[in-house]
């Protein structure tokens, strides 16, 4: 399943695509997204108005001949960024994967939420350097999914989302703007925001 929000790394303005290799579940996608039916009051299954318009399957197939490259660019830029940031984690990418790098995420070790916060303000106060934390609540922590971890320290996670700042990659970063970047993070870290 691939989410087409307007942020990511290609968009129809909103909605989604599914990719099945079988027939039966890509079936079972088509009666889930068109209220449960393939034929018009026909309903086998209960389902959704989850159906793609015209004009954002339009805008989507565009962005599908152009997601490559674009790709490519949020690689390079991360791989900029690993290269010359100091004093922060840079984000992992295990061996035989290819990152996309929807988001550039990087983490200071060791720091509270506040710390992280306050890096943060740095950034965007001090070096004009957009950046923002994604979840910021672990997902074991949300009231509307609490019930299904109960009673459960997730101590790493918890770690993750007090630790983590998400920097720009997006493909229109230039060069001068990942040297702006570079530097700020490296003098934040530096100066233990």
């Amino acid at each position: 399943m691939f989410s087409l929000y307007p942020t990511k790394n290609m968009t129809s303005g909103e909605g989604g695509m599914v990719a099945c290799a079988d027939e039966e579940m890509a079936r079972s996608m088509r009666l889930l997204r068109n209220q449960g039916m393939e034929k018009q009051y026909a309903n086998e299954v209960v389902g959704f108005n989850n159906r793609m318009t015209d004009i954002h399957a339009a805008i989507g197939r565009v962005q599908l001949t152009k997601v490559g490259a674009w790709t490519e660019q949020r690689r390079a830029n991360a791989a900029f960024l690993d290269a010359n940031l100091s004093g922060v984690v840079t984000p992992p990418v295990r061996d035989n994967a290819t990152h996309v790098y929807h988001q550039y995420t990087i983490r200071v070790d060791g720091a509270t939420g506040e710390q992280r916060d306050r890096f943060m303000q740095a950034l965007k106060e001090e070096h004009q350097v957009g950046c923002g934390v994604y979840y910021p609540i672990p997902n074991h922590e949300l009231i509307s999914l609490a019930r299904f971890a109960p009673d459960h320290e997730l101590t790493e996670t918890a770690k993750a989302a007090r630790e983590v700042i998400s920097l720009p990659v997006h493909p229109s970063l230039t060069q001068e703007d990942l040297e702006r970047i570079v530097e700020a993070v490296n003098t934040v870290a530096k100066a233990g925001a």
